[in-house]
């Protein structure tokens, strides 16, 4: 197939050729994938995609890199005594989420379910405002038929999912919110070991449906129509409401860099897994590292022979989430990038990141009294 050229839609491809290419880029994009098996993938070769048009974001030094060292404790259990209500303690550099008790792992839960529902209506509502509600309707019954079904009967069994958790729309209208992972009664019988399980398995689905419509909108219109649409979703039209979620239900409501450590550490997209491994630190008071060891754009592009893809992948998605985030958190919160792909070694981290607070001298401080957030509900 001939490669598009950059910007142009591939809605003109036959249904066939369209049927393949989707397959092809879907099976590429789900999470533990083995990439070794897809390099050089023909239709991601292929993808044509404008490669100038967008905003880099500086390293603080390009000389520097970074290996990576460390490994991810979120997802494991341990025999901590902890047994955390919430997370409005200090920040934990170490933080196991069986650090908490069980009622808090039951509202994480319910968390992760309102955030994968705030994301899903998110995609769903760009859609429908930038092609219609025909389009998004055949794109949403394409990537659930084709994207994200075959797979639920595996996640369910790999983490313990209960059976009858929710029940699957018919497709063709509305937006389908279907979750194995949706709040269920049942959640309040089972151990730590299961409610972490749960968690995790909350966090992959939420990615395969997520990457499905992305991969839907990839084939049907081009890569930067993608791109476009997770920067303005990561932007500002989700993130409000993804820091409330995560102050509703776990308590985070100061506005300072431990509370932004603590909001990615339990962040719904960026748990331990097939996808994602992060190492959180804060060297001094007021200064967090955030390093991202494992993510699955490097895994994905640069199997596949793109890193010029995954430069702007990354500069287009990751920038926008975590500057604004920082910017609700509090306006002198400043998020300096240590370390962005384009990487040189695979042995590097994937990214790394700074946060840090203004001080008054600094020409870029803004004035502002903060407030607090409401209290939380009670499970």
């Amino acid at each position: 197939m001939r490669r598009p050229e950059p910007g142009n839609e591939v809605t003109n491809v036959s249904e066939q050729q369209l049927d393949e290419n989707l397959q092809a880029f879907l099976e590429i994009r789900q999470p533990g994938i083995d990439y070794e098996e897809h390099t050089k993938d023909d239709f991601a070769l292929q993808i044509g995609v404008d490669l100038t048009n967008y905003k880099k974001f500086p390293r603080v030094d390009d000389n520097v890199t970074y290996k990576k060292v460390g490994r991810d404790l979120r997802g494991e259990i341990g025999e901590s005594s902890a047994d955390l209500p919430d997370y409005s303690g200090p920040f934990k550099a170490d933080l196991q989420f069986s650090d908490f008790s069980k009622e808090a792992l039951v509202r994480m839960l319910s968390m992760s379910h309102a955030y994968y529902v705030l994301l899903v209506e998110a995609w769903a509502a760009e859609l429908l405002t930038r092609k219609g509600d025909d389009a998004m309707q055949e794109l949403q019954t394409s990537a659930w038929t084709n994207g994200i079904l075959p797979h639920v009967a595996r996640i369910k069994e790999e983490w313990s999912a209960f059976d009858g958790v929710d029940e699957m729309p018919e497709l063709g209208t509305g937006v389908a919110i279907f979750s194995p992972f949706k709040p269920d009664p049942r959640y309040a019988e089972c151990d730590k070991e299961r409610l972490v399980n749960l968690f995790l398995g909350s966090h992959e689905f939420l990615l395969l449906v997520i990457e499905s419509w992305a991969a839907e909108v990839v084939v049907r219109y081009s890569l930067d129509e993608m791109f476009d649409i997770q920067w303005a979703l990561w932007s500002d039209k989700v993130l409000p409401e993804v820091r409330n979620i995560k102050g509703k239900w776990m308590n985070i409501t100061t506005n300072d860099v431990a509370a932004f450590m603590k909001d990615i550490q339990i962040d719904a997209t960026s748990l331990p897994g097939k996808a994602f491994e992060l190492i959180f630190e804060m060297p001094e008071d007021d200064v967090g590292i955030m390093t991202f060891n494992k993510c699955c754009a490097p895994d994905q592009w640069e199997a596949l022979g793109r890193p010029d893809i995954l430069e702007k992948n990354c500069h287009s998605t990751c920038p926008a989430s975590l500057i604004e985030t920082a910017k609700m958190y509090n306006p002198n919160m400043k998020v300096d990038i240590l370390a962005i792909p384009p990487r040189v070694d695979a042995g590097n981290v994937c990214c790394k990141w700074k946060l840090s607070m203004r001080t008054e001298d600094d020409p870029e401080y803004v004035p502002v009294e903060l407030t607090a957030k409401p209290d939380r509900p009670q499970s």
